[in-house]
């Protein structure tokens, strides 16, 4: 039994991930723009209730606040400390030196975008790749740094593999496998940290709202700074974000 709920998590994470799929398919046909946005950040908060629900009921937690909650908030700000130096590098790599011009948008565009939008997203991915699948790690007889490192590899790769889908070519693919796997596999680290799906829930949504930036951007200046900054910088400041990570899974969590 304690085995069939160390990965059912796993299994619901990814029967909830395809009936978003099947229901997100129709919102997109009928809606666009800052309407295309509300409308995705609704769905995506009403699957996010529904398993916190599901969630709470099936791993015994008893009431929802026992899940959402403040505890541990402020030990997960250094186990996400690379993320927020990532998050300098993008601003200042992108929208500063990389941006040559933007596209003439409307601002209930970019509030939805930016902030409905990854706020839901940031709930909603917590709870389906983060919660349901790390949680069976507190499942276990044994408490180790093995067995978070465990949870934390198949978060990096659910969440890569499901980002890597929507690519038109396998180079796009691989790039947004490794970028994506990393962001789950540090997200995985706090959560596994912090036993807290409210840390790493608003730690995704801080960190959406500076790397989505670049949407909104038209034109690329292709100077050879941003060049070096974008194939080459990029890639050490997402092996930082991998290595603390590990470090944090190695830590004794603050909420075992």
């Amino acid at each position: 039994m304690k085995k069939l709920r160390s990965i059912i998590g796993i299994l619901l994470a990814i029967l909830f991930l395809l009936l978003f799929d099947i229901i997100s398919a129709r919102i997109n046909s009928h809606f666009d723009g800052a309407y295309g946005y509300i409308a995705k950040s609704v769905q995506r908060l009403l699957f996010f209730f529904a398993e916190l629900i599901i969630f709470v009921k099936l791993y015994k937690k008893g009431k929802i606040r026992n899940v959402i909650n403040t505890e541990g908030l402020k030990k997960a700000i250094p186990a996400c400390s690379a993320m927020f130096l990532y998050v300098i590098f993008h601003v200042i790599t992108y929208a500063v030196i990389g941006a040559k011009s933007w596209l003439n948008t409307t601002v209930p565009i970019v509030v939805s975008c930016l902030f409905f939008m990854q706020l839901s997203t940031g709930l909603w991915e917590e709870i389906t790749f983060r919660a349901f699948v790390c949680e069976g790690y507190y499942q276990g007889e044994q408490a180790s740094f093995k067995r978070r490192l465990l949870y934390g590899c198949i978060s990096f790769l659910i969440f890569g593999a499901v980002h890597a889908i929507e690519c038109d070519s396998s180079e796009q693919a691989v790039y947004r496998f490794i970028m994506t796997g990393v962001w789950g596999f540090a997200f995985a680290a706090v959560y596994l940290y912090t036993h807290n799906i409210l840390a790493a829930s608003l730690i995704h949504f801080f960190t959406d709202i500076f790397l989505n930036i670049p949407i909104f951007i038209s034109e690329w200046n292709e100077s050879a700074l941003f060049t070096v900054l974008d194939n080459y910088v990029q890639w050490i400041m997402l092996a930082l974000i991998f290595i603390t990570a590990i470090i944090f899974l190695y830590k004794a969590p603050v909420r075992e």
